[in-house]
């Protein structure tokens, strides 16, 4: 893959998982908007995993696996990404988004795995104490806020 190619499928995942992580926490749930947003970001994420997948077709995989991945890993991401930046601001939204983007972006790096390969039970103790790191430290975080008195008076942003 030329330098161009590899930077444009870069932007394209990323922006992606921006828009995702943007639409998530600006309103996922309550804007058409923002649901609008969240599947371009799909989209983009898509595209630029496609032009990755093209470049290195040894590592190809069903279709199914590759979408699959591509849209749980980009919600994933974007949940966990979204929900750190945006703890201050939408600390009751974000007490589940992060600990759902980590779980999810577990799953989607499961997804991408050769089943084979992979250490099962390895991968069960990271994802376990992974999410209850996670978790917990989301509580943390609420509690710190809650306790500076930091939090917004209404859930939104």
């Amino acid at each position: 893959m030329s330098l161009q190619s590899e930077h444009i499928s870069t932007l394209l995942r990323y922006s992606g998982i921006s828009g995702i992580a943007g639409a998530v926490n600006h309103g996922f749930f309550s804007e058409d908007r923002s649901f609008i947003t969240a599947a371009i970001g799909i989209l983009l994420y898509l595209a630029g995993a496609l032009m990755e997948h093209r470049r290195d077709s040894e590592k190809s995989r069903d279709w199914t696996s590759f979408f699959g991945f591509g849209i749980v890993s980009s919600i994933g991401i974007g949940f966990f990404t979204g929900g750190i930046q945006h703890f201050p601001d939408s600390p009751h939204r974000s007490l589940w988004v992060v600990p759902v983007g980590f779980v999810l972006s577990v799953i989607a790096v499961y997804m991408s795995q050769d089943r084979n390969v992979i250490n099962h039970r390895s991968f069960l103790i990271y994802s376990l104490f992974g999410t209850a790191i996670v978790v917990a430290g989301s509580f943390g975080a609420l509690e710190i806020i809650q306790h500076m008195g930091l939090a917004p008076h209404a859930h939104g942003h």
